[in-house]
């Protein structure tokens, strides 16, 4: 909660793997709590009253993950929101906004998104979703200490830096830092 917190303030993209690890750490554990509260929550420091807020907001996800139906796999609406925010963020800054920067990163990142796109059936979610459904494979790549081939790392990093570039410019929207273009009258 407090780590979740955090990643939502300063880098969107980490909150959001970071909510889907959450996921699967609820999955893994059934959706009990007990479990949860011994597995994960007394492992961090902290006063009791910690431990309690933690515990309610696990508790939290858990209910809302079951009333969405997102048991056995899916993830909560909030996290989708989000990457459909990034998403249109990435349109734009490839579009309207001319981003040179991003649009260096994404070249870079496009044919590894279009094969790792075709190679997954993740066409219909977007580039960003498929940003995120790569680099979540890597992390659970790295957890399980499998072997991870050069093209598949080389993919991940141009995933990784696009990434890095569209939080970057996300959170400079929310504080209202993005220079947007100035309009061209014709």
């Amino acid at each position: 909660m407090i780590i979740a917190e955090k990643l939502k303030r300063e880098n969107i993209a980490e909150y959001i793997l970071y909510m889907w690890q959450v996921e699967d750490i609820i999955r893994s554990n059934n959706f009990d709590l007990t479990q949860i509260s011994d597995l994960v929550i007394t492992k961090f420091e902290g006063s009791e009253e910690g431990h309690y807020k933690m515990k309610f907001w696990y508790q939290n996800l858990i209910e809302e993950m079951m009333k969405e139906g997102i048991t056995d796999k899916g993830h909560l609406k909030l996290t989708l929101k989000l990457i459909e925010e990034l998403n249109n963020l990435h349109n734009s800054l490839l579009t309207t906004l001319q981003d040179k920067l991003y649009q260096e990163q994404y070249l870079k990142a496009k044919d590894h998104l279009n094969k790792f796109r075709l190679k997954t059936g993740a066409d219909s979610q977007g580039e960003v979703y498929s940003c995120f459904i790569g680099l979540y494979g890597l992390f659970l790549l790295r957890l399980k200490q499998a072997e991870i081939s050069d093209s598949t790392k080389e993919s991940m990093s141009t995933f990784s830096g696009l990434l890095a570039i569209l939080t970057d410019r996300y959170h400079k929207l929310l504080n209202g830092e993005l220079k947007l273009p100035v309009e061209k009258s014709n």
